[in-house]
């Protein structure tokens, strides 16, 4: 092939990577080039292929299955006049295929035409691979989203179903829920004392109460479901959402045509908010103040163990760095978080926040955090340039936090990333209590402010800071529980008097963060006010 051609194969190859259908590029390109009468391009999906483009009179759709792994020429496109296969190979995977009818002059596809079509495919390949693999990621997001967004709203729909004490209350707040989460026009609660007795229509929205009639039996359903076929479908019902938890029965509700499927996410969360439902209306049934202190006691404790498992199960170990971690909330839940990795190549990230507010809202802000910490994980680990990184990444966390919270909701975090090599140390701190980084001669530093708080202002701008850990220097990660604690005349341990402390504390991660710990129960004491969450990570550089 001659350095024209070539030119040419390389500039046809760098256009099929850049189109939205590469498949279809390369089938029009092999024909153009190979002067081809026809071509189908099929993809490796499952145990056999699928047709995903047909260029040319050839009898068979885009979406049709074929045997084969996409090596040779389908035995189905050779009964249908196709005389050659070019392999989409990629690494030493085959991906798909493209078939090729006999060319115009009638003859074979000489060696020169078959390398050309080789070229092709294998940048073809890697463009489908690329494809493939950010659908993938897309679909996950979208999981993800969709997810959390469901577990948060369970989670305040809990507490919301925790304060009602009055049916009314619980079932309005049942019937906003199910209506704005499956997306619905129409809806109807029927409540009863017993599985045995009939539904009273207690609320409607889209219908008549007073012309409604709910079956007994719809409450017995095991899940949600489809309406059977009968009056309440001909209607217009479509779905069932029982009212049940374990062995207790309270009713069940319809619903209309819903703008999407009840697929199976859709199906539990309308179980688990069911759920939530009958536990609150039992507690409203009775009234009794004992039981509802030991159902939020059991959320609480629920809560608490859902936060524990989201903090490291270890801390990561990182050849000439050192590193330790104090986690204690005020409450049975936290609003405090960290987080330590390793990102590799000798390379530490460690990161404090502080979630306004405590109990069960703060800590369901945290666990959004901590899945935005896993998320840009992967980015700062490949990064060339670990500051930009950290700056980026701060920016993405803080739209994370501002499309999943309250306008009064905020987060402040400080977060670095330790090089063990170099000794460089980048950190953004955002609306945090600025670090402190404690040289080995006494001297104490804080780390420079890089941008607001999350969550609060549009598109805000966060900068990174760049610093250095000689061996022997150590950095300190803490929230303002280390700073704010009073004592019995009311005085702030503050600032000043926790470096006064840095100053003659030890630089071994474990001692230092012990000392910090003693340092602001000794000036709480027994009269003294502690109570806001304390969380702190030590860094040495050894």
């Amino acid at each position: 092939m001659d350095a024209t051609s070539l030119g040419a194969v390389d500039e046809q190859a760098d256009a099929a990577l850049a189109l939205d259908d590469p498949l279809g590029a390369l089938a029009l390109a092999l024909m153009s080039r190979l002067r081809a009468t026809r071509a189908v391009g099929a993809v490796v999906d499952g145990d056999g292929l699928r047709v995903e483009v047909v260029k040319g009179r050839v009898a068979i759709e885009p979406g049709a299955r074929l045997a084969g792994d996409g090596r040779q020429l389908p035995a189905a496109l050779a009964a249908l006049g196709l005389v050659e296969a070019v392999p989409l190979r990629h690494a030493d995977e085959v991906v798909g295929v493209v078939a090729l009818g006999p060319c115009l002059g009638g003859g074979p596809y000489t060696p020169a035409e078959r390398g050309t079509a080789r070229s092709l495919a294998g940048a073809t390949a890697s463009s489908l691979v690329a494809r493939e693999a950010v659908t993938r990621l897309a679909r996950a997001n979208r999981q993800l989203a969709a997810r959390t967004h469901a577990l948060r709203t369970l989670f305040e729909l809990a507490q919301a179903f925790g304060r009602a004490l009055d049916r009314d209350a619980i079932v309005g707040r049942l019937a906003f829920a199910l209506m704005g989460q499956l997306v619905t026009q129409r809806l109807a609660v029927g409540l009863c004392d017993a599985a045995d007795q009939p539904l009273d229509v207690v609320l409607a929205r889209g219908a008549s109460a007073d012309a409604l009639a709910i079956p007994r039996e719809l409450a017995q359903m095991e899940a949600p479901a489809a309406v059977p076929p009968g009056p309440l479908a001909d209607a217009g019902w479509r779905w069932v959402v029982p009212l049940r938890a374990g062995d207790v029965t309270r009713g069940a509700v319809l619903l209309g045509a819903l703008a999407g499927p009840l697929d199976n996410q859709a199906r539990d969360f309308a179980a688990a908010l069911a759920a939530l439902a009958v536990g609150a209306l039992e507690t409203a049934a009775r009234l009794d103040e004992r039981l509802e202190r030991e159902r939020l006691h059991e959320e609480v404790r629920l809560a608490r163990g859902v936060q524990a498992r989201l903090l490291p199960e270890r801390l990561p170990r990182v050849a000439g760095l050192e590193v330790a971690a104090r986690w204690r909330p005020s409450r049975d839940v936290s609003g405090d978080t960290y987080d330590a990795v390793g990102l590799g190549g000798g390379r530490l990230l460690v990161a404090v926040a502080d979630v306004v507010g405590k109990g069960i809202g703060a800590s369901l802000l945290m666990a959004t955090l901590q899945a935005g910490f896993r998320l840009v994980q992967p980015d700062l680990a490949a990064a060339a340039d670990p500051g930009d990184a950290l700056a980026r990444a701060t920016a993405r966390l803080d739209r994370l936090i501002a499309s999943s919270t309250e306008p009064h909701q905020f987060v402040t975090l400080a977060w670095a990333v330790a090089d063990a090599g170099t000794g460089d140390l980048w950190s953004v701190v955002a609306g945090h209590p600025p670090p402190r980084r404690l040289l080995a001669d006494g001297r104490v530093q804080p780390l420079a402010l890089g941008g607001p708080l999350l969550g609060v202002l549009p598109e805000p701008r966060f900068t990174a800071s760049r610093n250095h850990l000689e061996r022997g220097d150590a950095l300190l990660l803490y929230t303002d529980g280390a700073t704010e604690a009073q004592n019995k005349a009311g005085a702030e341990l503050g600032p000043e008097g926790l470096d006064r402390l840095l100053a003659d504390a030890p630089r071994q991660p474990d001692a230092l963060a012990d000392a910090v710990v003693a340092a602001v129960d000794a000036w709480a004491g027994a009269d003294g006010v502690a109570e806001d969450d304390l969380t702190l990570v030590a860094v040495r550089r050894t």
